[in-house]
């Protein structure tokens, strides 16, 4: 009995033992899982600033609906898009494969091709439109796109023939260069000769300048110029007459705004070959060159920034220089393009290289000084005259009121894109451009391409006003987006962007008044440890879609 009841009570007191034993474990493992809770909900508060949040309205727990942030400058959405179909066949052909291949947006390709061709026919070709008014066949463009628009391919393949023609017709004709260069230094020595006989008359020291001055110049042609200075600008064209300066940078500006000459500008250059103007230079050190009728078209693409300074600098736009680009600002692709496009059709590039040579070979092989003038038809100059008196001049005072200076060019740009598109037309139908005239259809081309300029170029003059405050808020809109913050505490955010820009916290707080303003954030105050007022931002999701 004794046995069976000691059996009894040890197994109630294991029974007890078991269940204290639950208890305990059970709460330690709860205030070790509060303990781990407490101390990760800690430490993310310190170390995650901007974890995802979805903001809801401070008296209701249904989402907010965000409005679309208003843009902080024109972003130019709304634009014309590049009218490719205007351009002749086998130039807008390569436009739209470079564009289809480098997944961008045909007005990049498209704007680098007019400007490039139009090289062919300086010194050759002046649109007339009345006797007292030509224009020369220069196009200056500057395409502006940010880093990764994939810029220098498109360039890359725009220039690609021009180079090869260049590398092909100095092999093709080394012999006779160098022939005509011997002879004109031995017609050379022997005037050195001549000068130095005592016999000698005036007359016939005269003769053989007159006969070494006959020989025309035999150089080896040069087209493309890249990163030069004024300085060797002058003596290349000089030497060719005409260049093509054409680069995925327009850096190279800056050597013409002072760069290696004291911030002194020097863009007399820049601006008289747009015109074929003469020039003359004279330098004590050497002598004078004198350039009759110097032209070169500018073909050049940058970033943002670059042209930012140069949209802001008195020089550039005092001069006019900036009036005398044509303006392309391509639609981003950017986070859509497909890597295996088609590639460009064998028969779209080696028709384009054709046509690059045949125009080409008719420059290098015309060598009169005299010029060649393209006329409209009746109707065509009718309509261009109609579309003078009724259109751009009144415009000149409305949407064009701020880039009077671009505006007042707008119509020569016009008779410029009419020549060039007249004189492709004509070689693809082997025509003669100057016995053809210039019909209604390549002026309703040139005015669909003009126009998509115009509205560029109104674009680009709109960014020359932004203001400091712009910047600034810019400058924050870029952090957030670099490091993806839905949330943050506005200090936090002041010591992330925290540059010259702001001068202190009180100056950013007037940012981020602005971008509250302009919907891209909203704040909140609540008060902290010891009373103290925080400020959280939550941003706009809008402005990562």
């Amino acid at each position: 009995m004794l046995d069976t009841v000691s059996c009894q009570g040890i197994l109630r007191i294991i029974s007890k033992l078991a269940v204290y034993f639950t208890v305990y474990t059970n709460y330690i493992c709860f205030a070790a899982s509060s303990y781990g809770t407490i101390f990760v909900s800690a430490r993310d508060r310190r170390l995650t600033h901007h974890k995802t949040t979805e903001r809801t309205d401070s008296y209701l727990n249904e989402p907010m609906q965000w409005a679309q942030p208003t843009p902080l400058r024109p972003d130019g959405t709304n634009l014309l898009p590049f009218p490719v179909n205007a351009l002749p066949p086998i130039i807008g052909d390569m436009a739209q494969a470079i564009a289809t291949t480098t997944s961008t947006d045909v007005a990049m390709a498209g704007t680098a091709i007019l400007s490039a061709v139009s090289y062919c026919f300086l010194g050759v070709y002046c649109m007339s439109a009345k006797r007292d008014h030509t224009e020369p066949l220069v196009l200056d463009a500057l395409t502006v796109a940010e880093p990764s628009f994939k810029k220098s391919p498109v360039i890359s393949m725009v220039k690609r023939p021009y180079i090869q023609f260049a590398h092909d017709w100095n092999e093709n004709n080394k012999q006779d260069i160098f022939k005509s260069q011997a002879e004109c230094k031995l017609l050379q020595g022997k005037l050195e000769a001549l000068e130095k006989k005592k016999d000698v008359t005036a007359e016939e020291i005269a003769k053989l300048q007159t006969e070494i001055s006959n020989i025309p110049p035999s150089n080896f042609r040069r087209i493309v110029v890249d990163d030069i200075t004024p300085e060797s600008l002058v003596h290349q064209l000089e030497e060719n007459g005409t260049l093509l300066m054409i680069s995925d940078e327009a850096g190279m500006l800056g050597n013409f705004s002072g760069r290696y000459s004291n911030n002194v500008p020097n863009l007399d250059l820049l601006l008289k070959s747009w015109n074929g103007e003469p020039y003359i230079s004279d330098r004590a050190t050497r002598g004078s060159i004198v350039l009759k009728k110097p032209y070169m078209s500018i073909c050049l693409a940058c970033q943002p920034y670059v042209f930012d300074s140069m949209i802001n600098n008195s020089a550039f736009r005092g001069s006019g220089l900036i009036a005398r680009f044509l303006y392309c600002f391509p639609v981003s692709n950017i986070g859509t393009r497909k890597y295996d496009t088609q590639a460009v059709p064998e028969v779209v590039t080696e028709n384009y290289k054709k046509l690059i040579y045949e125009l080409l070979g008719n420059k290098f092989t015309y060598h009169d000084e005299k010029e060649l003038y393209l006329h409209f038809d009746d109707k065509a100059y009718g309509e261009f005259v109609d579309y003078y008196n009724n259109f751009i001049e009144p415009h000149l005072v409305t949407d064009m009121a701020f880039c009077k200076d671009w505006g007042g060019k707008y119509h020569g740009e016009l008779l410029r894109l009419c020549g060039i598109i007249h004189c492709i037309k004509c070689a693809l139908n082997d025509k003669n451009p100057v016995e053809t005239r210039v019909g209604i259809d390549t002026f309703c081309n040139a005015i669909e391409i003009g126009e998509y300029f115009r509205e560029q170029a109104i674009y680009a003059y709109s960014l020359g006003d932004i203001d400091l405050g712009t910047v600034k808020a810019e400058r924050v809109l870029n952090k957030i987006r670099s490091k993806h913050i839905t949330s943050i505490r506005q200090n936090d955010l002041y010591k992330l962007c925290r540059c010259t820009l702001f001068k202190n916290a009180a100056d950013f707080a007037e940012t981020m008044e602005m971008l509250e303003e302009y919907h891209y954030i909203v704040r909140s105050t609540s008060k902290g440890a010891n009373n103290k007022t925080m400020t959280d931002v939550i941003v706009n999701p809008n402005i990562y879609r």
